[in-house]
């Protein structure tokens, strides 16, 4: 995807050149074919390809796509004019009220440069100001160490006594326990001050 193709999207959010652009819905196979470009990038996700089906970004429910605002959406990470991976932020209506983070850059060239921990940063502050959301959840896979770290630096804790009722309304039996299993997955919560 080039710099033309931004002419076609909605900016969500854009600072120190990194922009996040509204997915459509014609981006849900690219999103997904993002995630296998490089084995790095998918060794690092999953144990093996299988583990992420076409079928979940398919039929993922409509509203995360297009450029309607809403608590629950997929963004592209556009950098320096180039699609660089993809960002969505999931509303969970639990007895913590909390929106859920994934990330994921779609090669090893723009890891390690701080890319994905502003990407992190500008899109909680966006969501604090426009939905007053203070809690946060990313669950990565016990063996990104590196995935662990980065959210660490944006001020995620692991927290060993994650309890999922407490996060999750709608979706507890479905993710409750973490795409990794309740032994794989590790549990962390940024809860943003006043």
């Amino acid at each position: 995807m080039t710099g033309k193709d931004r002419a076609n999207r909605q900016i969500y959010i854009e600072k120190d050149g990194i922009a996040l652009l509204y997915a459509e819905p014609s981006d849900r196979r690219f999103i997904y074919e993002m995630a296998f470009e490089e084995p790095e990038i998918w060794q690092s996700m999953l144990a093996k390809k299988d583990d992420f089906d076409w079928s979940e970004l398919r039929d993922e429910e409509d509203h995360f796509f297009g450029s309607v605002p809403g608590k629950s959406k997929y963004l592209l990470i556009q950098y320096r004019g180039e699609i660089i991976g993809t960002i969505s932020h999931t509303y969970n209506n639990g007895r913590i009220e909390n929106l859920e983070l994934d990330l994921w850059l779609r090669s090893e060239k723009y890891a390690g440069r701080g890319i994905g921990s502003a990407v992190i940063t500008m899109l909680i502050d966006r969501l604090v100001e426009e939905y007053g959301i203070r809690t946060f959840i990313v669950r990565p896979w016990l063996k990104n160490a590196r995935a662990v770290r980065a959210y660490e630096k944006c001020g995620f804790r692991r927290r060993k006594d994650f309890a999922p009722a407490e996060y999750y309304g709608r979706y507890l039996e479905q993710y409750g326990e973490g795409d990794y299993g309740r032994q794989e997955t590790v549990n962390m919560v940024l809860e943003v001050d006043q």
